[in-house]
């Protein structure tokens, strides 16, 4: 691709002759061919600079947003001739540019950069782009090599000292029953007679000798509180720490904080048209579902609630991780169908008017999620404001109260 500096070398020939010419100098000429060869060499060489090379990258497999990552990039000459004037741009993880020395026959450079993990996602045979515009600077050349390499970028993980929507999690009357149940719970139930398949480990002596047969412990049943958390994927926005990637940092956040809490814990989303879910999140996979999760998945939240009936058997708590996407309007009357089969139901709203703007996913004025946050409020669900920037742990601290 030629450059200004072409044209300009160009008519610089071309005046030089004309005035050589004119007043009989022939170093003028002289001159005049110098950089007229000078220019065509410099169309011609870049091409060369570009070819013959090998690009190889090494990276890490897994990594979380917001990380500093180390990636390395290897180039290798494989052709004839020095090569000059290289700078490779590398999408991989995070953008970086860098210029490769010059190369002789044979030889290889490792470059090493350090490249902050901005989104969320899998990082999967990332194209490079070589360029040159050695010797002149005249024109410029341009290759686009297939890197194989394979990054995993997990959602960020916060740490939450305080969450009420899972420490004010309740463990409702019918899902543990009024009476207490025989199980294999810490709880001690009482005494009874030894039935076939009943542990020894169980075997009460003293009860036994009393009573001149085998007599075992009994236990109460062991509940397990469980929450399921539902991320909206109907769009997103932006280039990094976009709306959804903060949704699913609510949800992994919130997830491990409740599996440290002893709850059990389903994810759910919308995949290419479908309901898809985690029923037994449990680290590494939790993470690893999360940060493969794609935008655009096909349902707006609104429809995807009538459908999560049959998921949220057993369900004491739901939180909905929504953007606040326009399409969104009219979550209130939706979250009805969830609070007829979870008893608790809590949204933590991501103002997406505060992440930078898209054309495929209209997001509501300031305005219009609080309008949002109120009708949420007034159905009874527990509202957290989720603000671009701010500290995700507070925000999810401290609950949004309905205003009188």
């Amino acid at each position: 691709m030629p450059r200004r500096r072409a044209a300009a070398m160009v008519v610089g020939a071309g005046l030089l002759f004309v005035v050589g010419t004119s007043v009989q100098a022939g170093w003028l000429l002289v001159l005049a061919s110098i950089l007229l060869g000078a220019a065509l060499v410099g169309l011609l060489l870049p091409r060369r600079m570009v070819r013959g090379l090998q690009v190889e990258r090494r990276s890490p497999s897994e990594a979380s947003q917001g990380d500093d990552v180390l990636v390395e990039v290897i180039v290798a000459n494989r052709g004839r001739g020095v090569k000059l004037g290289l700078e490779v741009e590398d999408t991989h993880v995070a953008n970086a540019r860098v210029s490769v020395p010059p190369l002789a026959p044979g030889e290889r450079v490792v470059i090493g950069t350090v490249r902050r993990a901005a989104r969320r996602g899998l990082q999967e045979d990332t194209p490079v782009r070589i360029r040159s515009a050695a010797p002149f600077g005249v024109a410029e050349s341009r290759r686009r090599l297939e890197v194989p390499g394979r990054t995993l970028v997990l959602p960020a993980l916060v740490r939450l000292p305080s969450t009420p929507l899972v420490d004010a999690s309740p463990t409702p009357e019918h899902a543990i029953h009024s009476a207490p149940r025989r199980g294999t719970g810490p709880e001690y139930l009482g005494i009874r007679e030894y039935r076939v398949g009943d542990s020894m480990r169980h075997v009460h002596w003293p009860s036994t000798a009393r009573h001149g047969q085998v007599m075992v412990r009994e236990f109460e049943q062991e509940h397990t509180r469980r929450l399921a958390i539902v991320v909206d994927t109907l769009a997103d926005a932006g280039e990094e720490e976009t709306p959804l990637d903060t949704a699913c940092s609510v949800a992994a956040s919130v997830a491990f904080s409740a599996l440290g809490r002893g709850h059990g814990v389903r994810l759910l989303a919308a995949r290419e048209g479908s309901v898809d879910a985690l029923m037994r999140a449990e680290p590494p996979h939790l993470l690893e579902w999360l940060a493969e999760l794609p935008a655009f998945g096909g349902l707006a939240l609104a429809q995807m609630l009538p459908e999560l009936g049959a998921r949220l058997r057993g369900v004491q708590t739901v939180l909905l991780a929504v953007p606040t996407w326009r399409a969104n309007a009219g979550l209130p009357d939706a979250v009805a169908a969830v609070q007829a089969v979870a008893p608790r139901v809590a949204a933590a709203l991501i103002e997406a008017h505060g992440f930078p703007a898209d054309r495929r996913a209209p997001v509501m004025s300031e305005r219009e999620a609080d309008r949002l946050a109120e009708g949420l409020l007034a159905r009874g669900v527990a509202v957290y404001r989720v603000r671009a920037k701010e500290d995700l742990a507070a925000c999810l601290a401290r609950p949004t109260v309905l205003a009188s």
